[in-house]
């Protein structure tokens, strides 16, 4: 099958804009967007802008919700999350949790089919306290993932992805609602296809399948039964 020069190279730039288009979305763009919503949805854009939220934040969120690999394509969906969240803060950390769990089918559905089941991964509670517990970035107060807890969350996760048919649906990693960003960072550097999800984003009504609890998979070796099992038995 002969394959167009022109449309091999359309795709590359498309991949290429995908990659990046937290970096090239700025406020003019941010501007367009608004004004091409305007004119049918002027109330629902007035709840949002100029007040609570300035051009200059509206353009940071949606920076980050590209970053988080959220589409605009569907960007009616995204501002009224927005309008729904800035009702209720104007800290751009909440805000993001708020409109994120707003959009979570949204999210679910970009991997998943629908009524098919997302294969889901978790860390085991223990694991998740190690997460949740650690250090915390002074300065934000975000949580610092131990450099070697780092690693080994990475590397399992990465390997779990690698064993599944590439053709099949996108894993995700459901965590506590702390341990969200840090776990993204990290994931988006070793294991870009698993989506990260805090368990607030996961709508009620999706069906899944958990695949794996990473921390939590030690191989279960045949013993002798121990002195309370025999008390139990007798």
């Amino acid at each position: 099958l002969a394959v167009d020069p022109e449309s091999v190279i359309a795709t590359q730039i498309h991949q290429l804009l995908a990659a990046r288009a937290q970096d090239l979305l700025g406020p003019d763009q941010v501007r367009d967007l608004i004004e091409h919503l305007k004119p049918r949805h002027s109330q629902l854009i007035e709840s949002i802008t100029p007040q609570p939220l300035s051009l200059a934040s509206i353009t940071r969120v949606l920076k980050s919700l590209l970053a988080d690999g959220i589409s605009l394509r569907h960007s009616l969906r995204v501002f009224s999350s927005i309008s729904l969240a800035a009702q209720q803060t104007t800290e751009h950390d909440k805000l993001i949790d708020l409109i994120r769990a707003d959009l979570g089918a949204m999210i679910v559905a970009e991997i998943c089919p629908p009524d098919a089941k997302l294969p889901v991964i978790t860390l085991a509670a223990n694991l998740e306290e190690m997460v949740v517990g650690g250090l915390q970035d002074p300065a934000s107060g975000e949580i610092v993932i131990e450099p070697d807890l780092a690693r080994s969350i990475g590397e399992r996760i990465s390997a779990i992805v690698a064993q599944r048919d590439p053709a099949a649906t996108r894993p995700a990693l459901i965590v506590q609602p702390r341990a969200r960003r840090a776990l993204t960072s990290l994931l988006r550097l070793r294991a870009p296809q698993c989506l990260v999800l805090s368990i607030n984003e996961l709508p009620a009504a999706q069906p899944i399948e958990v695949i794996s609890v990473v921390g939590d998979e030690a191989p279960q070796q045949p013993t002798q039964p121990s002195h309370e099992t025999e008390t139990l038995a007798a």
